[in-house]
């Protein structure tokens, strides 16, 4: 949303909107942002322009400050960083050997998921079949995702 961050491209809504507003414009009809706060903006557009909208490292179709909009908030991308904190926590208290390095959280390790709140995406048999299809694709391997 900027160049740098102290224009303050992941804490403003307003430029989060005015993003997501364009690509609306452009033809979308799922908007995704990984944008810190500027994503409720996204959210807001989406809500207003009546297309689905796709959260990010939590479940913001529960959060309180998006409620007016969470019938536009199809899913979240989900980060488990309550586990990671449980395990890096474990290995100094329990196991004695802190971990140390690059821990990548993924689809095998419950590192990362979707979420399932919206009822309209929990009960979509044909999306959720889908979904499933993809995760099994990507644990076993048969589907490779692109890391840097």
């Amino acid at each position: 949303l900027t160049q740098t961050p102290q224009e303050g491209g992941f804490s403003s809504p307003d430029k989060g909107e005015s993003a997501a507003n364009g690509q609306i414009d452009s033809g979308a009809d799922v908007i995704y942002a990984a944008a810190g706060l500027s994503g409720q903006g996204v959210i807001k557009s989406a809500a207003a322009h009546k297309v689905w909208a796709i959260g990010v490292d939590s479940d913001q179709y529960k959060q309180g400050a998006l409620a007016k909009y969470k019938d536009y908030i199809l899913t979240s991308a989900l980060k488990n960083v309550e586990g990671a904190v449980y395990d890096l926590s474990k290995s100094v208290i329990k196991d004695k050997k802190p971990l140390s390095g690059e821990i990548r959280g993924d689809l095998k390790s419950g590192g990362v998921g979707i979420a399932q709140s919206n009822p309209v995406f929990k009960n979509n048999a044909a999306m959720q079949a889908a979904i499933k299809k993809a995760e099994d694709g990507i644990k076993n391997g048969s589907i490779t995702v692109k890391s840097s």
